[in-house]
């Protein structure tokens, strides 16, 4: 019950700043769950034994995000600025392999949640965004709660024991399924991004997929540290990171579909 009562105290506000509210608002909703997913991430990577960086790391992705919205050639010139930073630093450390592990990290860290925050602040912009976000949120949401019950109930065979021994072919499936069922009722009801039935199914087994390789990759760095959960702040579901790694690998391309091809 915990877990469903904080799913729905995050959900609802979040779709209601999505929807009712400019994107500059929702920029700064970007900014605050991106802060947090970078400290989070930055703090299991030193319990990797990676030389901590978490100030600068998260602070990184923070001038990313805002690079990214600002456009022309400012997120060129902040991933340079970046870029620099992070090597200097690497250079500065008296381990060398240790200083390379800390910028690879540090590097990881800014293009999987940056780069992830900064698309889904651009989707917000475009045409027709705020749909298009409902209809991402509702694929991600329902790929997650769908994998979590049916494998609660019927899971059998492992998907990737080594990595999340929790997660099962059987909850991958169902997840996939709710996902498409969800995707293709938003288009309907939302028109999202322009997207008859069929596509929307299409797109929504796609960004399933992409939506599990993220929680897929989460799982094998909270492996690495050797942690349960990224965080404690949200109760019953662990940390930020926790619950928005099927975004951070769906958004970036998702964002590109609707630029190429939906016509958003």
């Amino acid at each position: 019950m915990t877990r469903i009562l904080s799913a729905i105290a995050l959900a609802v506000p979040a779709l209601w700043i999505v929807w009712f509210a400019p994107p500059a608002v929702f920029l700064v909703l970007v900014l605050a769950v991106s802060l947090l997913a970078a400290w989070e991430f930055h703090a299991l990577a030193e319990e990797c034994g990676w030389e901590g960086v978490r100030w600068e790391g998260t602070l990184d992705v923070g001038l990313f995000i805002l690079a990214m919205w600002a456009g022309g050639l400012v997120p060129g010139l902040a991933l340079t600025l970046i870029f620099l930073r992070v090597f200097v630093r690497a250079m500065s450390s008296s381990d060398k392999k240790a200083g390379l592990a800390g910028a690879g990290i540090s590097l990881l860290g800014l293009l999987w949640i940056g780069g992830a925050g900064a698309f889904a602040a651009l989707i917000r912009s475009m045409e027709g965004g705020r749909e298009a976000l409902v209809f991402l949120f509702a694929v991600v949401w329902a790929n997650d709660i769908g994998a979590y019950f049916v494998g609660r109930a019927i899971g059998i065979r492992r998907l990737a024991a080594s990595i999340s021994p929790g997660k099962t072919v059987e909850g991958a499936a169902g997840g996939l399924i709710a996902g498409g069922v969800a995707g293709t009722l938003a288009a309907i009801w939302l028109g999202a991004g322009g997207m008859s039935a069929a596509l929307a199914v299409a797109v929504a087994l796609v960004v399933g997929v992409l939506s599990q390789m993220g929680d897929l990759c989460e799982s094998f760095l909270k492996r690495a540290a050797d942690k349960k959960d990224s965080g404690t702040i949200i109760p019953g579901h662990g940390g930020v990171l926790d619950r928005i790694d099927g975004l951070l690998i769906a958004a970036p391309p998702f964002y590109y579909f609707l630029k190429w091809f939906a016509g958003a």
